[in-house]
């Protein structure tokens, strides 16, 4: 069992080679991926997968309706995000892999789990607090302010021991708990495990290519997975490097220097001697990116061949979505029946 530390910031591995551990994490379907995404969350959850332990990965399709209300959109959305995912490691035979909304037992499990919370405490959400702060609140919809119960119902559905997210999202994997603690109480039973958010100690490491913000479609400072090499190129050439350096042969600083800090995360073989070189005023701005974009290409072409493939087989995609959602139903189903069994509801 975890230890049971309520503030703690936990490593995500966890003890991992011990992984008789179930890990749940679900990502909203939002468009294309970035360097960002990948180290700050995808690389993660991989790793979890092969730690052998069970992880449940979902797409947080119902999460997306608070925003994205085009069909359109969010069908695409959703199948983009399966195919990156796939081709980037996640693996159907380790990982339940799925569609939120395939598994309805998320949606009625919401339902009951906000009877074990008060609104006083929804209220303090920071996530909330600070969408309402931006927004007018008279179009503000109850499916924002009701997202962290249908977060905790997604969670303890499964009845993980680890969510691994943000700190943005700390917060909500900390009223899972509360939540799970209440039911427990109000029954005398010892149902729900009470989940350990998993921060990713290295997520708020990727600075974007300007050299100041975190790495942010927003910002327009993102290097893409899947984009054209010719957009890649683009958006390495932009990279903020160091703005003392006038000359190809003035001594380059490393710090800062978000061509470095990429490389380091790539885990570019020559990185030692590449930042003597620089220092030293041996090789320019524009030769350390070219040797930025060839590693990056390098690193990730594997799964551009594989998204390229699933492009062509979508019918493998959505047979692995819909295989997944059986999976996690069973689960799922199990906990909902337990549920309603404590609470008196459902058949007599």
């Amino acid at each position: 069992m975890l230890k049971n530390v309520r503030n703690a910031i936990i490593d995500y591995t966890f003890e991992v080679n011990k992984m008789d551990k179930i890990i749940v994490s679900g990502v909203k379907p939002t468009g294309s991926l970035h360097l960002g995404n990948f180290f700050g969350a995808i690389k993660q959850h991989i790793e979890l997968q092969n730690a052998g332990g069970k992880t449940v990965f979902f797409i947080a399709d119902l999460h997306a309706l608070t925003t994205v209300k085009d069909r359109k959109i969010m069908e695409e959305n959703v199948l983009n995000l399966a195919i990156n995912y796939i081709s980037l490691g996640i693996d159907p035979v380790k990982t339940i892999f799925f569609r939120q909304s395939e598994v309805k037992e998320h949606s009625e499990l919401s339902v009951i789990l906000a009877n074990y919370i008060t609104h006083a405490q929804m209220q303090r959400m920071h996530a909330y607090k600070d969408i309402i702060s931006k927004n007018d609140q008279s179009n503000l919809n109850m499916g924002i302010f009701n997202y962290p119960i249908l977060m905790a119902a997604d969670i303890l559905a499964y009845r993980p021991d680890g969510v691994p997210v943000g700190m943005d999202q700390k917060q909500h994997v900390e009223l899972t708990r509360d939540i799970a603690e209440n039911f427990n109480k109000t029954y005398g039973v010892d149902f729900f495990k009470l989940p350990e958010p998993l921060i990713n100690k290295e997520s708020s490491k990727i600075i974007g290519t300007d050299g100041k913000n975190k790495m942010s479609k927003s910002k327009n400072n993102v290097i893409s997975i899947f984009e054209d090499e010719e957009v890649i190129r683009k958006q390495i050439k932009s990279c903020y490097t160091d703005p003392l350096r006038i000359k190809a042969t003035d001594p380059g600083h490393i710090e800062g220097n978000t061509v470095f800090v990429y490389l380091e995360a790539l885990n570019y073989k020559d990185l030692e001697e590449l930042k003597l070189k620089y220092t030293k005023g041996n090789i320019s701005d524009m030769e350390v990116k070219d040797i930025l974009l060839n590693t990056y290409l390098e690193y990730f072409k594997l799964a551009r061949e594989k998204r390229a493939h699933y492009l062509s087989n979508l019918d493998e995609i959505r047979a692995i979505l819909d295989d997944g959602a059986k999976r996690a139903s069973q689960i799922a189903e199990n906990t909902l029946k337990e549920v309603l069994n404590i609470t008196g509801l459902g058949k007599i």
